[in-house]
């Protein structure tokens, strides 16, 4: 990616931005071309962020109907929007945050893209996807080198899965400059320098962290943390129900899901060898529907994240980000 030198427009209405992370990076922001899968409750918190940050362009890929449910969690549409196509209907609000990014729907199927059509796209972010697909994608971003970020909203829980390469960043440390001594034999005070220090940090593919029963892949260097989060395995229990039943868990079918959640549960906890009790069945109540602040929350983490990786700008999340549907805290973990 080649950045984009800052127009007099763009560098006045990105003032505060390039105060906080610098020229250029503001810059490498400005040349970023950004797929988003999925504009539902968390798509749209995401694109939200995203578009006030100052990108380059966004393409919105979802081929979903407005239902009247939908339109009541989604900022970016109207009650005019019901019954037509979501990507499309999202447009004119979307643009209207930041009229200088280049917005285009796709209402195709995601899993009718062929590996072609990643390939332009700085970074991916995807949302609602069923786990085979999510991989797949990684897969592609890996040998294209493009950046990868997924996540979701299951009632009070929230996650984050990060797949972004070998990613450089800098950080901003301030060093003391020494003394030094006048002629006179007297001392100046020390000085305050900021530089800028460059580190790395390497990320595992997604068929490393997103590990279901029923796959080929060993968990044994996931097993090996003896004090995982609890959460990491309801995100596993969520993606394994969502491949099974081609949905997310429902309210008005609660007792049956309930049940599928339990048993999917066990199984996922069975692989890892982790006790039961680890996973309190209690939390299979908070993960219907998504709940409005919780997509806030989780949106303005993601698209943190994405200008992180994009800008270069300080340490990224590494790997995982669980939102605690209790405490409405987040943790982050490494997993993979």
């Amino acid at each position: 990616m080649s950045e984009k030198q800052l127009s007099a427009v763009e560098a006045e209405l990105y003032d505060r931005q390039i105060r906080l992370w610098g020229i250029e990076s503001q810059e490498r922001l400005r040349a970023a071309n950004i797929l988003l899968i999925g504009i539902r409750g968390l798509g749209s918190e995401i694109a939200k962020n995203i578009l006030l940050s100052g990108i380059n362009s966004l393409v919105v890929l979802d081929d979903g109907i407005v239902t009247e449910e939908e339109q009541l969690k989604n900022f970016l549409l109207s009650k005019d929007s019901i019954g037509k196509k979501i990507a499309e209907e999202v447009l004119l609000k979307a643009q209207a945050l930041n009229p200088l990014v280049k917005i285009s729907a796709d209402t195709s199927s995601p899993t009718s893209k062929d590996g072609t059509f990643f390939e332009d796209f700085t970074i991916i972010i995807a949302t609602g996807l069923k786990t085979d697909f999510l991989l797949k994608i990684d897969k592609i971003c890996r040998s294209k080198k493009i950046k990868f970020i997924a996540g979701d909203v299951f009632g009070t829980f929230g996650f984050s899965v990060a797949d972004f390469l070998n990613h450089e960043y800098f950080e901003d440390q301030v060093k003391l400059i020494a003394k030094k001594r006048a002629h006179d034999g007297t001392e100046t005070k020390p000085e305050k320098e900021t530089v800028k220090v460059k580190s790395e940090i390497i990320y595992p593919e997604l068929n490393k962290v997103i590990i279901l029963p029923n796959t080929k892949q060993s968990v044994e260097h996931i097993k090996k943390v003896k004090r995982r989060n609890e959460y990491f395995f309801l995100m596993l229990t969520l993606l394994e129900f969502r491949d099974r039943q081609e949905r997310n868990p429902d309210i008005s079918n609660k007792e049956k899901d309930i049940k599928v959640l339990q048993e999917i549960k066990s199984e996922i906890l069975d692989l890892y060898g982790i006790d039961q009790e680890k996973l309190d069945d209690g939390l299979l109540e908070l993960v219907f529907g998504e709940i409005v602040p919780v997509c806030a929350v989780l949106g303005g983490v993601i698209a943190q994240e994405v200008i992180k990786a994009v800008s270069l700008k300080e340490a990224p999340i590494n790997n995982v980000f669980l939102f605690d549907p209790l405490t409405y805290s987040g943790k982050e973990e490494t997993v993979g």
